[in-house]
C-alpha cells in the first residue's frame, strides 16, 4: 500500500456501485457517487504536532488548536455504503430557491442579531446582515454563508421532500473520505504545498470574500472546493479529543453534544488550515461570513 507524506496509509475501494455515477437534481445540483471504501482518517502524531507548532508560532486564534489536538492518532475507517455528495458547495442561488419555496427565515433573521457583512469596505456583524444581504453585490454562484447548522438541515429537509430522496449533511467521515479522494499524499493534489492556490481559495488568494464555486481545480473524484472557499457543516457532533479507533465502520460521531463539526477551510483563513484532517466545532446559532455547507444524498 502507498505511504502518506505524514506517515499514513490509505486505501480506497475499487467496487463499482450500481447507482448512476452522476445525479443532477431539479435545482441544478450535480452530485457524484462516492463508492464504499477504506481510508485512514485524521493525522499522524507528527503531522498534528507540526500543525500545532505552526499555529503557536503564528499566534492563531484559540479555536484552531482544537483540530491538531483531536486529529491524532489516525484511525482506519470504513465507509460501507455508497453515497452521493454535491460536487460544489451549496450556492446563494440554490439557497434562494429554498427560501422562495418555503418562506424559511434563517436564524440570523429571526433572532435579530444578524450576521456578517461589509460596512464601508470593512467586515462587521450587524442586525441587518444575513444570507441575503451582506452589504455588497454577490453572484448566485458564490457559496451561501451566514447560515447556521439548523438552516442547512432545513435546506436538506426541503430538498428531500422536493426530490423524493434523502438529502442530508455528510458525516465527518464521509466528508474526509471524499476530500482525500483515494489519494495517499499530504494534500489531495499531492505533497507540494506550493500548489495550494490552484486548488483552494484561502486568505492568501481569495481577494477578501467567497468566490464562485468550481473555480479551483477539482480533486481526483471531481469535487471542487473541498478545501477552501467556505467551511462546511457536517452532521456529527464535535468533540475536541482524539478519535475513538473502535468507532471505525460508518462512524457518526458522538451521540450528543453542543457543537457540530465544521470541515474544510475558508476564503478568509490562514492557508495552513487547508488540510483534509482539519476540523472545528460550531455551537448553536453559529453563523458567519466563512461558513456554509454542501449536501449529501443516499444512493438508494
Amino acid at each position: 500500500m502507498p505511504r502518506l507524506a505524514a506517515g499514513l496509509l490509505l486505501v480506497a475501494s475499487c467496487a463499482t456501485p450500481r447507482a448512476e455515477p452522476v445525479l443532477t437534481n431539479s435545482i441544478g445540483m450535480r452530485l457524484l457517487l462516492v463508492p464504499p471504501g477504506e481510508f485512514l482518517m485524521g493525522s499522524s502524531r507528527e503531522e498534528a504536532d507540526r500543525q500545532l507548532a505552526r499555529m503557536k508560532e503564528k499566534r492563531i486564534s484559540s479555536w484552531y488548536p482544537d483540530s491538531p489536538a483531536s486529529e491524532a492518532p489516525p484511525r482506519r475507517t470504513r465507509i460501507t455504503r455508497a453515497f452521493y455528495l454535491a460536487a460544489h458547495e451549496t450556492t446563494l442561488g440554490q439557497f434562494r430557491d429554498f427560501v422562495e419555496a418555503t418562506g424559511h427565515r434563517t436564524e440570523a433573521e429571526r433572532d435579530g442579531k444578524g450576521a456578517d457583512g461589509k460596512a464601508d469596505g470593512r467586515w462587521a456583524t450587524r442586525p441587518e446582515y444575513n444570507w441575503r444581504d451582506m452589504g455588497y453585490a454577490r453572484a448566485d454562484e458564490v457559496p451561501v454563508v451566514n447560515v447556521t447548522w439548523d438552516d442547512a438541515a432545513a435546506f436538506c429537509a426541503w430538498l428531500s421532500r422536493k426530490e423524493g430522496r434523502r438529502y442530508r449533511l455528510p458525516t465527518e467521515a464521509e466528508w474526509e473520505y471524499a476530500c482525500r479522494a483515494g489519494t495517499s499524499s499530504r494534500y489531495p493534489w499531492g505533497d507540494d504545498e506550493s500548489l495550494r492556490d490552484e486548488h483552494a481559495w484561502t486568505g492568501a488568494n481569495s481577494g477578501g470574500g467567497p468566490r464562485p464555486v468550481g473555480t479551483r481545480n477539482a480533486n481526483a473524484w471531481g469535487f471542487h472546493d473541498m478545501l477552501g472557499n467556505v467551511y462546511e457543516y457536517c452532521s456529527d457532533f464535535f468533540e475536541a479529543r482524539p478519535y475513538d479507533p473502535a468507532d471505525a465502520i460508518d462512524p457518526k460521531g458522538p451521540p450528543a453534544g453542543t457543537r457540530r463539526v465544521l470541515r474544510s477551510a475558508s476564503w478568509g483563513t490562514d492557508p495552513m488550515h487547508v488540510r483534509p484532517a482539519f476540523r472545528g466545532g460550531a455551537g448553536p446559532g453559529h453563523r458567519n461570513r466563512r461558513d456554509g455547507f454542501r449536501v449529501a444524498c443516499d444512493s438508494d
